[in-house]
């Protein structure tokens, strides 16, 4: 009798396998199901990690642009005041341009004065009269040095009052309240006065020879009836000089003569 050892042992080595596998199955499946969710976790991780980078150079990338783009906002802004500034010829009163400045420093919160970088050396004198980028009246040159002047807003209560102008010929006169406020009062009034009316200065009347005339002062900000023969209306001023960074110093009147000084230098 012959035996075939080689296809038991295979059938013995076989069903071994089988046993062993069918045992391991369901460890190994065991260990896929807590290896792979950690893999997947790892990697989601990583994921994360670089969506988060990616977000954050976006971000940054995006504040750089806001920045860039409030600076130009900004700078055409300056160009824009400038030109005008540059450009400025106020009435037929004026025969010279007028001189622009930048404003350095403000004082004062009720009552505030303006600091420009330009004094008697650039022409600007005591008294002259100071306009924003539109032409709009802002105040009066109160002090000047050699490379340096003040300049006192119209809204202050020390400001020459200014003799104004309104659409229907009637005149009547703004004078500051301090606070940013100004009033005007109607002496003589022909009638109603509608709100929205735009003011602007008379020119030289009376005793005031302060301003040259058309310019804008304010706005009256509501309507208001005579009273007596009078009308007393609050005015929003054109200019603004919290926001102001230039301004123009008007040459007016165009030759001063014995002021900052001059006088007791011709003594």
């Amino acid at each position: 009798m012959t035996l075939d050892i080689r296809a038991s042992r295979g059938g013995f080595g076989a069903d071994l396998r089988s046993t062993v596998q069918v045992v391991m199955a369901p460890l190994q499946a065991a260990v896929n199901a807590v290896v792979t969710p950690v893999v997947s976790f790892s990697d989601g991780l990583s994921n994360l990690a670089g969506l988060r980078e990616e977000n954050q150079r976006l971000r940054d990338r995006i504040e750089s642009l806001e920045r860039e783009a409030a600076q130009v906002g900004h700078l055409e802004s300056q160009v824009s005041e400038l030109e005008t500034l540059l450009a400025l010829r106020l009435g037929e009163d004026l025969y010279q341009l007028s001189v622009s400045a930048e404003v350095t420093a403000r004082g004062g919160t009720l009552d505030p004065t303006l600091t420009i970088d330009r004094g008697t050396g650039d022409g600007v004198h005591t008294g002259q009269p100071v306009v924003d980028g539109q032409g709009a009246l802002i105040g009066l040159v109160s002090e000047a040095g050699e490379a340096g002047a003040s300049v006192i807003p119209i809204t202050s209560r020390r400001a020459p009052a200014v003799t104004v102008r309104l659409p229907d010929g009637q005149r009547g006169v703004v004078t500051g309240q301090g606070a940013g406020a100004l009033e005007l009062s109607i002496l003589e009034a022909s009638g109603p006065l509608e709100g929205g009316e735009l003011l602007v200065t008379f020119g030289p009347y009376g005793d005031s020879n302060a301003y040259p005339k058309d310019l804008d002062v304010g706005i009256v900000a509501e309507a208001a009836d005579p009273q007596f023969g009078t009308i007393g209306v609050r005015v929003e001023p054109m200019g603004d000089i919290e926001r102001l960074e230039y301004v123009a110093v008007i040459p007016w009147p165009p030759a001063p003569q014995f002021r900052d000084g001059d006088a007791d230098e011709g003594a």
